[in-house]
């Protein structure tokens, strides 16, 4: 891959004056990077390798295109492609507040949210908004000061390091992935971005790239593991760079098995991040428990019933988090509270008596009753599961089979199968099996093998 982008740069920041702190400070750390490390290379797209002094150039260009931004929301359509950031830099150049939204996102949030954030007063210091959905269900603009990206704990936590390489195969709409992202720029590194994942193409761009970093959803690392027979030379490879592989926090909580699998194949580091919408959350190393989570650092947990009365250790109960660091966020149309107060982030977990998380159930605080601690996600899977077997025993052509629940993207587990076949099945035709058995399973979730590749 080679630049496609001319270098020439331009000596003043073009922060404004009202922008928060936090956006100076990002504005600012940028210009340095581009200025004296202008030929580093800072992302890696599909098209095209843009150094730091592109990225600066390419963003006082978006400038000059666009209205001027001063601390208001802006709409960015997230692709994986360097372009993104480079229209999240130009908004933060008019101290202006990027908010990464998929590229294909319609509706009235959208439209309306190029709104002003001065009424929440500068000590907030917002540098990004999100779209959420409180717990109503209703989609709202967030702002967050979160942990400044410019302050290296969390970056630190999570395993980015200064001149490293981090490879995202995730949407940059996402909060968890945006903010990764820009960590990693800010600390010097760089960004390798791709539209989809699948594990031959993953493994290639690691090899390629020299990627020391990667963040994983959890179905990828399924599919990492499923494919693992066919991949091992490329597994074997990866060993040389790979330091460590970062996977969302989900339930049911991180699946073990998975997990000392892929860090057995690839020889890195295996960790999960809880990053909740309202706030940077807790962080687990692959040497602990990968269901129990540590909060990063500046962060306060707890956990509380439904009315708001805290919980005792080993208590199931809404999740909440308060930050000396202002690590949290808040609705765009409301007054910023102070860091200690306690936010929700609408999922259910449990504390320990030394304050370690574990999750029960992401985002959904709304149907969450004290009296019926069974009826969570993570049991139901079961129920689905159980079901599941029945199905795929009944059906002729199928020798055994394997199922896994992996949480997707939202936290939600779904059903992945691996089957072995007698008669050369598809996964379309598993996946009809299963639909007219009612339980249904879509055919990229299922992988058919002959029986002798066992």
């Amino acid at each position: 891959m080679t630049s496609t982008m001319t270098t020439a740069l331009t000596s003043t920041p073009l922060a404004a004056a009202a922008a928060s702190t936090t956006v100076g400070d990002i504005v600012a750390r940028f210009h340095d990077l581009a200025v004296h490390h202008g030929d580093r290379i800072a992302v890696i797209d599909a098209h095209c390798t843009v150094t730091f002094a592109d990225l600066w150039q390419a963003g006082y260009e978006f400038v000059a295109r666009q209205q001027p931004g001063d601390r208001t929301v802006v709409p960015v359509p997230a692709r994986p492609i360097a372009a993104t950031i480079i229209a999240a830099l130009g908004v933060w150049l008019t101290g202006g507040i990027p908010m990464p939204v998929p590229a294909t996102a319609r509706g009235k949030q959208v439209d309306a949210a190029a709104l002003q954030a001065d009424s929440v007063g500068h000590w907030c210091q917002p540098w990004r908004a999100h779209l959420h959905a409180d717990h109503g269900g209703d989609r709202h603009v967030y702002i967050t000061g979160g942990e400044p990206p410019t302050s290296p704990r969390v970056a630190d936590a999570i395993g980015l390091t200064a001149g490293g390489t981090a490879l995202l195969c995730a949407p940059l709409s996402v909060a968890a992935v945006f903010d990764t992202a820009v960590r990693q720029l800010l600390y010097g590194g760089t960004v390798v971005l791709r539209p989809e994942f699948s594990p031959d193409d993953w493994l290639a761009t690691v090899v390629e790239t020299g990627a020391d970093w990667a963040l994983l959803a959890a179905g990828q690392v399924m599919g990492l593991i499923q494919q693992q027979a066919a991949l091992a030379g490329w597994l074997e490879v990866v060993t040389r760079t790979l330091r460590r592989i970062v996977v969302p926090a989900a339930v049911p909580a991180t699946n073990a098995t998975l997990l000392a699998a892929l860090t057995a194949r690839t020889g890195a580091t295996v960790s999960t991040w809880y990053h909740a919408p309202t706030y940077d959350g807790a962080f687990s190393q692959s040497d602990g428990s990968p269901a129990t989570l540590t909060p990063l650092p500046g962060l306060h947990l707890r956990t509380a019933d439904p009315a708001g009365r805290p919980t005792l250790p080993g208590v199931a109960g809404l999740i909440e988090a308060s930050s000396s660091s202002g690590a949290t966020a808040h609705r765009a149309d409301q007054p910023c509270m102070p860091a200690a107060q306690w936010r929700t982030s609408g999922d259910i977990g449990t504390l320990d008596a030394d304050g370690n998380l574990t999750l029960h159930r992401l985002d959904a605080a709304r149907r969450y009753l004290a009296s019926e601690p069974t009826t969570d996600s993570t049991d139901m899977a079961k129920v689905s599961v159980a079901a599941l077997h029945q199905t795929l025993t009944a059906h002729r052509g199928i020798a055994s089979h394997a199922v896994y629940v992996v949480p997707d993207a939202h936290g939600e587990p779904r059903a992945q199968i691996r089957a072995w076949s007698r008669t050369g099945l598809t996964p379309a035709a598993v996946a009809q099996h299963c639909t007219a058995h009612g339980t249904p399973c879509r055919p990229e979730h299922i992988t058919v093998t002959s029986v002798g590749a066992r």
